[in-house]
């Protein structure tokens, strides 16, 4: 009966025939799912409404801010306190990422996950650092997990923010537009602004109702929306900052753009941005790996340039790691002798399914075989391989001897 984790549109932890789903990204799932925080990639178990969810309430009060349709089978979640799954409990704790977020350490009688989702260790204007969690198996994100992604101080990041927008963008009649995500960096702006300057702060809608919610939770912000009469006015004076996201299509000439993001650390030079971040660096990421004291590490997230960070841990940390696949991961190791346990769990479904024309569910099954030690994952591919073979054939409900 072994602890596995693996990667299958989303995170699975499995243990003892039964299993969670963290940040799931499909509606084909059987266990409940744990969401971390409310942006869309971590978020798509809510476009689902059959799944059972568990999330902070502030995330659902984010997703439902930003007209997020059939938010059901939702129940909340609190940091410190334990959700039971089988013999899974689910712990939620700070991950200083966005209002809401969290990281998800899921305790077994075998040993601990840490599911870091998105995360941040630097105290920033609007969010509190995460602190590190001691488990067996880190699973950690690596969005920025390569040497060149060093950010600067947050505050030295502000003052040139500030200083780009109130000493060359305004005397120059242009607005300062700061491109920023919707959940996060544009409340960082907000804040940032708020406290160094008395600069008006104008916000683009999506922006503008998430930095609501973000008051409804007792943050201090001061903005104006920019299709009220207010915002319309100070954008026909210029003398103001504009927050929009990204993609958001703008009817204003008179605009000077920036990005506002983590990207921002390599982009030299080649457009006006600023690496404000709301996730780890490469030298936190390893600070934070060392902290948490794990045997081992499991790597997603990231694309080509932080592909290698699973190599830096083991060089600098010592510590084993690899990135996460669909390949079933335990404490010790990768599922080892893979083909060895997949006929000896075939056999056993074959005994199991003795009685000839009787219909067996794979929910039964995979129930009788973690009594015999076998996970979920080596359970389906022994019923794929028993079909294929001929030796079993689908029914309506489950599967039947031939």
């Amino acid at each position: 009966m072994a602890l596995t984790v693996r990667r299958s549109n989303g995170v699975i932890v499995e243990y003892g025939g039964e299993g969670i789903a963290l940040d799931a990204s499909s509606g084909a799932l059987d266990y409940p799912v744990f969401v971390t925080h409310a942006h869309a990639d971590h978020a798509a178990a809510f476009k689902h409404p059959h799944l059972v969810k568990y999330s902070t309430e502030p995330t659902y009060r984010l997703l439902d801010t930003l007209r997020w349709r059939r938010l059901r089978n939702w129940s909340p979640i609190y940091l410190g306190r334990k959700v039971r799954v089988g013999d899974l409990e689910v712990t939620a704790h700070n991950a200083g990422h966005v209002l809401g977020s969290v990281q998800f350490e899921v305790t077994s009688p075998e040993g601990t996950v840490l599911y870091t989702g998105d995360f941040s260790m630097g105290n920033s204007y609007t969010m509190e650092a995460a602190s590190p969690v001691g488990c067996d198996l880190l699973v950690i994100e690596t969005t920025f997990g390569a040497p060149m992604f060093k950010f600067p101080k947050r505050r030295e990041v502000a003052l040139e923010m500030v200083r780009w927008a109130v000493m060359e963008a305004i005397p120059a009649g242009r607005i300062p537009t700061f491109r920023a995500d919707s959940i996060g960096n544009a409340q960082e702006i907000i804040s940032l602004f708020n406290s160094l300057t008395n600069v008006p702060v104008v916000t683009a809608r999506s922006a503008s109702w998430v930095s609501d919610t973000y008051r409804s939770y007792g943050h201090s912000l001061d903005f104006v929306d920019a299709d009220s009469p207010e915002g319309q006015e100070l954008m026909e004076s210029g003398s103001c900052a504009l927050i929009a996201p990204k993609g958001a299509k703008l009817e204003y000439e008179n605009l000077e753009t920036a990005l506002a993001s983590g990207w921002a650390a390599i982009m030299r030079n080649r457009a006006r941005a600023f690496p404000l971040s709301d996730h780890a660096d490469f030298r936190e990421l390893l600070s934070y790996i060392r902290r948490c004291h794990p045997k081992r590490v499991l790597t997603f997230h990231g694309g080509a340039l932080t592909r290698g960070f699973a190599s830096y841990v083991r060089k600098r940390l010592g510590i084993d790691a690899r990135p996460l696949t669909r390949r079933e991961e335990t404490l010790m190791g990768p599922v080892s002798k893979r083909e060895v346990r997949l006929k000896a769990c075939a056999e056993m479904l074959a005994k199991a399914v003795r009685i000839p024309g009787f219909e067996y569910t794979e929910p039964w099954l995979v129930r009788e075989m973690a009594r015999k030690g076998f996970t979920r994952g080596e359970t389906e591919a022994a019923l794929r391989r028993l079909l294929e073979l001929g030796v079993l054939e689908n029914t309506p409900t489950g599967v039947r001897l031939v």
